[in-house]
């Protein structure tokens, strides 16, 4: 692949891992702020049952926070991912640190993962802990986010040895000469 090839996709790619990353601060900032979005995140996402979601003050902080967890591995992921896609556009491919940062960004997304799951999880008991007794819920939802999250992890992180083996061998191939 010609540089100035790589150099694009590049560009592109880091432009879409920045708008990625910006749209769930975005989102974060939207949902949390509007109760009817937070009302449908917290029937369809979390899966809270029926019924008005008003949570007390110290639930709504308590499941804001819960949630910038697993939006903040998700922004993680995506600004490494422009960064490793930076060095890819300045002609820096086969490279231990590219492998490094690859590895890093396929363990973002396993912790995301991982960490979706159980955040939604709280975040449904904080939502619902001050509400009178009988109507306190624990919500456990899995969805295929979640599953393909720890999927691309996985992937990321096997991509990210690759590399490194490639990388030890190509430095091997390179004393021979």
């Amino acid at each position: 692949m010609s540089l100035l090839r790589l150099r694009r996709i590049s560009v592109v790619a880091r432009f879409f891992s920045y708008a990625a990353a910006a749209l769930m601060a975005f989102g974060m900032v939207w949902l949390w702020r509007d109760p009817e979005s937070l009302a449908s995140y917290a029937h369809g996402t979390i899966g809270l049952g029926g019924g008005s979601i008003a949570p007390s003050g110290r639930g709504y902080w308590t499941a804001l926070v819960l949630g910038t967890v697993p939006a903040g591995l998700f922004i993680a992921a995506m600004l490494s991912l422009a960064a490793l896609f930076r060095r890819f556009g300045k002609g820096l491919v086969l490279e231990e640190e590219n492998a490094r940062r690859l590895g890093r960004v396929g363990w973002l997304f396993a912790g995301l993962g991982l960490a979706t799951p159980v955040a939604r999880a709280l975040q449904s008991v904080a939502l619902t802990f001050d509400n009178p007794a009988g109507q306190k819920q624990l919500a456990i939802m899995l969805d295929p986010g979640t599953f393909g999250a720890l999927a691309a992890g996985a992937v990321l992180i096997a991509f990210g040895l690759v590399l490194k083996e490639a990388v030890r061998l190509a430095d091997e191939n390179q004393s021979f000469v």
